[in-house]
C-alpha cells in the first residue's frame, strides 16, 4: 500500500471507528452533520480525499470527540490533505454558547427562553416567566424540559387547545432529535417523558411528517392578561446546534395591544 493510500485509510478508518463507537449509522451521522449519506460513505471508503476543514470539524463536533480522539482525527486529516483544522479550546465551547444564549434571551423585549439540543429550557427572561406564569416553577424545579412543562398536569390548563399544541410539539421534538436517539442522555430523557400523564398516548400516535414549519401559533390563558395568541420565532445560532432561542411574538391585534401595554413591543 502506498503512503497516500495508507493516509487515506487512517483518516477513513478513524471516522468509521468513532461513528460505530457512538452507535451511529452513516445515515444518522449524515443527518446530524447536514451531509449526504453518500458523502459519509465516500469518506469512510476512502473515495473522497480532500474534505474541507469545516466538514472534519463538524464531524468531530457531532461525534463529540475530545482530547486524544479529536487530535487523532485532526492529525490524520492534516497528514492526508496538508490542511489544518482550526483549534477549538476544549471545554469552553458549550459554556460560551450557553452564556450567549442567556445573553440573547435576556436582551430581547419579547418573552423568550433558550433551548438546548435536547429541548431543555436553559434560560428565561422576565417577560417569558410572567407570560407563562412560571416564576414559582422555575425557582422550585430549576432546569426543566419543554415537554415536561407542557405535559405537567398543573400547567397544561394554561394552554388553550392543549391537545393540538402537545401533538405539534411532540412531532417537532421527534424530528429535531431524530439523530440523537442513540445518546444515553436521550434515552434517560425519553424514559422520564414516558412517565408523564398523556405523553405515551400522544407520542404513540404522533410521527414527524417532514421538516416542521419554522413558526406556529397557539393560545395561552393568563390569570391576569386573559387569553393571548402567540406565534413562535426561533433563532438558531450560526454555526452551532447546541442552543437556540425561542421568542413569542403577538399573533393577533388583541395580543399586540397587550404586548405594548407590557412594554414587550415598541409602540
Amino acid at each position: 500500500m502506498m503512503i497516500t493510500d495508507q493516509k487515506m485509510h487512517d483518516f477513513a478508518h478513524l471516522i468509521m471507528h468513532f461513528r460505530q463507537q457512538r452507535g451511529m449509522s452513516q445515515g444518522q451521522l449524515a443527518q446530524a452533520t447536514r451531509l449526504s449519506r453518500t458523502y459519509i460513505y465516500h469518506l469512510e471508503s476512502g473515495q473522497r480525499a480532500n474534505p474541507s476543514p469545516h466538514v472534519v470539524q463538524n464531524i468531530a463536533r457531532v461525534l463529540e470527540l475530545q482530547g486524544d480522539e479529536r487530535e487523532r482525527l485532526y492529525a490524520a486529516y492534516t497528514a492526508l490533505t496538508g490542511q489544518f483544522v482550526d483549534y477549538e479550546p476544549e471545554g469552553s465551547t458549550l459554556l460560551e454558547l450557553g452564556e450567549l444564549a442567556s445573553l440573547l434571551v435576556r436582551s430581547t423585549s419579547y418573552p423568550a427562553h433558550s433551548l438546548d439540543r435536547l429541548w431543555y429550557l436553559s434560560s428565561w427572561n422576565d417577560a417569558a416567566t410572567y407570560l407563562f406564569e412560571m416564576e414559582n416553577e422555575i425557582t422550585r424545579s430549576g432546569e426543566r424540559h419543554l415537554l415536561d412543562v407542557v405535559f405537567d398536569p398543573h400547567l397544561r390548563r394554561r394552554f388553550h387547545g392543549w391537545e393540538n399544541l402537545a401533538r405539534r410539539l411532540v412531532s417537532d421534538f421527534q424530528y429535531h432529535t431524530r439523530t440523537m436517539t442513540h445518546l444515553p442522555e436521550y434515552k434517560t430523557l425519553l424514559k422520564g417523558l414516558r412517565d408523564l400523564p398523556e405523553f405515551r398516548r400522544i407520542a404513540a400516535a404522533t410521527y414527524p411528517s417532514g421538516r416542521p414549519a419554522p413558526s406556529f401559533a397557539f393560545q395561552v390563558q393568563h390569570s391576569v392578561l386573559g387569553r393571548l395568541t402567540l406565534r413562535t420565532a426561533t433563532t438558531v445560532f450560526s454555526g452551532a446546534s447546541s442552543y437556540s432561542m425561542v421568542s413569542y411574538v403577538p399573533g393577533d391585534q388583541q395580543t399586540l395591544r397587550i404586548y405594548r401595554e407590557q412594554n414587550w413591543q415598541p409602540r
